[in-house]
């Protein structure tokens, strides 16, 4: 069974252009050759072709929860989406100021001077991409305390990402704008449904760069299989100053026992700084 940390814990984690930088003009194999932005012939606009899903815990793992209501435990999204609109390669519907940033980023990155993102500075990755690493999360569920609501912490190896959901029905009135924006949610029978707001403009919506506002909101439907063993994350992505129309986006991770989050520290040997120029560039 393949842990996917050893696909490149440095390049991953530090995002699309950090991988072109790193493997300089090999880069461009990395890309969907033949499938661009808009299914046409231009090269500059290759997109990254989604990568395998390299399936469920090896046999002889701890069994699965099945309990709808218990979320706890190491989960990995193996099926990486780079660009991820309502489909896979699919851009989301954005407005053709947005849509037109997005291709020079494109064109950047496959001329192999990709333009640094939160995640090349070591900055969290922001909502909904932060879900698509390939990298385990560990979800730890607790209840309600003195004062506190019921909460849901997901602990995302990915540049320790934390992210604290709050099972209430009010946003916390003085939070301000952050790169994983704040997070409250509840259930609907099975579904958690997380609602997420306050988000900064520092990060992407997914790692080819498709730019949001900080008006987005992703309210993200949570589900697990019946004999436990995947969780559905449907995030709609609502933004009406990038977006045309709200989207809705897919992630399925795997409950995996046999994978603990590792200490991750994208500041350490990290040689794809950013210059004054916004260019990525390896030292």
């Amino acid at each position: 069974m393949k842990d996917p940390r050893k696909l490149g814990r440095l390049a991953l984690g530090c995002g699309l252009g950090a991988i072109a930088v790193l493997m300089g003009s090999s880069a461009l194999a990395q890309r969907d050759s033949g499938r661009n932005l808009y299914n046409g012939s231009d090269h500059t606009l290759e997109i990254t072709a989604p990568s395998a899903d390299s399936g469920p815990a090896p046999a002889g793992t701890l069994a699965p929860n099945s309990d709808p209501h218990d979320l706890n435990g190491h989960w990995v999204n193996f099926g990486i989406k780079h660009l991820a609109g309502p489909e896979a390669g699919v851009p989301a519907p954005l407005k053709p100021k947005y849509m037109a940033m997005l291709e020079k980023r494109m064109r950047d990155t496959n001329s192999g001077i990709p333009e640094g993102d939160a995640s090349t500075q070591c900055f969290p990755h922001g909502t909904p991409r932060a879900i698509e690493s390939p990298y385990p999360v560990e979800v730890i569920m607790s209840p309600a305390g003195h004062g506190h609501p019921a909460q849901v912490t997901i602990l995302m190896e990915t540049l320790h990402n934390i992210r604290r959901i709050y099972l209430t029905d009010k946003h916390f009135p003085n939070m301000g704008e952050s790169f994983l924006g704040e997070s409250i949610a509840r259930w609907e029978g099975d579904t958690l449904v997380v609602d997420t707001q306050k988000m900064n403009t520092r990060t992407y919506l997914d790692d080819e760069g498709s730019s949001h506002s900080t008006k987005e909101r992703v309210v993200e439907h949570i589900h697990k299989s019946a004999d436990g063993s995947k969780l559905e994350v449907l995030s709609t992505v609502y933004d009406p100053v990038t977006l045309y129309h709200p989207y809705t986006t897919r992630t399925v991770l795997h409950w995996r026992p046999d994978i603990r989050n590792q200490e991750f520290i994208c500041e350490e040997n990290n040689r794809n700084g950013v210059d004054k120029n916004g260019i990525t560039t390896a030292k």
